[in-house]
């Protein structure tokens, strides 16, 4: 608790931002292990098997098995199909591209607020730096440099206000770009295999 002190209020602020950026690292965390397991390469055979079989509730019970934005998205595109009783390819697309977009704000969920995180932290810790050399500066003006207690605490403040700002910020932006990327995947995953299953159904 010394060095926050040291570091002033800015230091309090950095703080509450560190608690919400591990909030929303763990919360995107335990989604990704737990909400988007599974790879269509792993199903699309069996899948196929049922497309061709034309077992439209096969097909949605052996997609029920998975989870995952994309096994969610094929299977609308087998109820869509089940009901139309026909191949309409325009629809069937139209309703992949819905569905897909549906599934964006559960994947995106909190990023914004690890994007704000990642960003604004490094320059509140440059704030409490600039904050700490006029500190420093306005003590040389009052005392001279005949008192280094002084001088002292002002530049304590803005190394400490630097260093937490980047703490934070650095694991804050490496979390924020890895979920990204997930979301990159995931997404690729979902356009992927909408077209694959897509031409499964015109066979």
């Amino acid at each position: 608790m010394e060095w926050m002190a040291s570091g002033g209020l800015l230091m309090y602020f950095i703080m509450a931002m560190s608690v919400l950026g591990v909030a929303v690292i763990i919360e995107r965390g335990i989604y990704f292990v737990t909400q988007e397991k599974g790879n269509f390469e792993d199903i699309k055979l069996g899948l196929k098997d049922y497309i061709v079989a034309k077992d439209a509730k096969g097909a949605i019970s052996y997609l029920d098995r998975y989870q995952g934005s994309t096994f969610s998205v094929l299977k609308e595109l087998v109820m869509e199909w089940d009901e139309s009783k026909e191949v309409d390819i325009i629809l069937l697309e139209e309703k992949a591209r819905e569905a897909g977009l549906a599934k964006l704000p559960k994947l995106e969920k909190g990023m914004w607020l690890l994007g704000i995180v990642a960003h604004t932290t490094p320059l509140i810790g440059l704030l409490g730096t600039v904050t700490g050399m006029i500190q420093a500066f306005k003590a040389i003006s009052v005392y001279g440099t005949g008192d280094p207690a002084v001088l002292a605490e002002g530049i304590s403040k803005a190394l400490v206000t630097t260093a937490g700002g980047l703490t934070v910020a650095i694991p804050a932006l490496i979390f924020y770009n890895f979920f990204n990327k997930k979301i990159d995947v995931v997404v690729n995953e979902m356009e992927k295999a909408s077209v694959e299953l897509i031409n499964f159904f015109r066979r």
